[in-house]
């Protein structure tokens, strides 16, 4: 093999490797797992599906998946720039970031970005503390969450889903903290709205 043809191949895997996979078909839940998810919600109500999904095993889209209509809605990653549009009004937004058993909050505006001339990436501005480089064209589902936790407590968020159906990353308005204001919750409905008026990952 001469050298020409060495850095060809090199240069072949490196391209390869920098892309990265393409995002799978989405995940999503059985009847069965449906009914065992719903069980599950009537006895824990609020529960954000992070939570869930660790304890149930299952994966997190398949717990997104299976909330009723009125509390969760999807769409594909393809709509990403979209959804993160929309999030750049919120007021006092938390980034969750989980990574093995630990999981890192954030208390971050979400900045805007740009995707790239030259990469995949996503690219965020500098103006707020939470800031990198995202790969939204790994990202097969985008749910967005109101859980009602108990009397007048919504746990509300926007969870973006790998190929394997675990959350890469999550941005909360609420949580078990102060609920927030009604010109947040609107931004928020509007958010709902919006992912409402796109395809979404699972049929109905």
């Amino acid at each position: 093999m001469n050298i020409r043809t060495i850095k060809t191949a090199l240069l072949v895997v490196g391209v390869v490797c920098w892309a990265g996979p393409s995002a799978s078909e989405p995940i999503c839940a059985s009847p069965e797992q449906v009914e065992r998810i719903q069980d599950f919600y009537n006895d824990n109500p609020g529960t954000t599906p992070l939570v869930a999904a660790g304890r149930l095993k299952l994966a997190e889209a398949v717990i997104g998946s299976s909330l009723p209509a009125d509390q969760a809605a999807s769409t594909r990653g393809e709509n990403f720039k979209q959804v993160w549009a929309a999030m750049t009004t919120w007021e006092k937004p938390t980034v969750i970031i989980p990574k093995g058993a630990d999981v890192f909050e954030v208390f971050s505006p979400i900045s805007s970005g740009t995707t790239s001339k030259e990469n995949p990436f996503f690219n965020l501005s500098h103006d707020h503390a939470f800031g990198g480089h995202l790969r939204p064209d790994l990202y097969s589902a985008i749910y967005v969450y109101s859980l009602p936790r108990k009397e007048d407590v919504v746990v509300r968020g926007v969870f973006f889903y790998d190929e394997s159906g675990a959350s890469i990353f999550g941005v909360m308005m609420s949580g078990k903290g102060p609920q927030p204001a009604e010109t947040e919750i609107t931004k928020f409905e509007d958010l709902i709205a919006l992912i409402r008026s796109l395809p979404p990952v699972c049929p109905s």
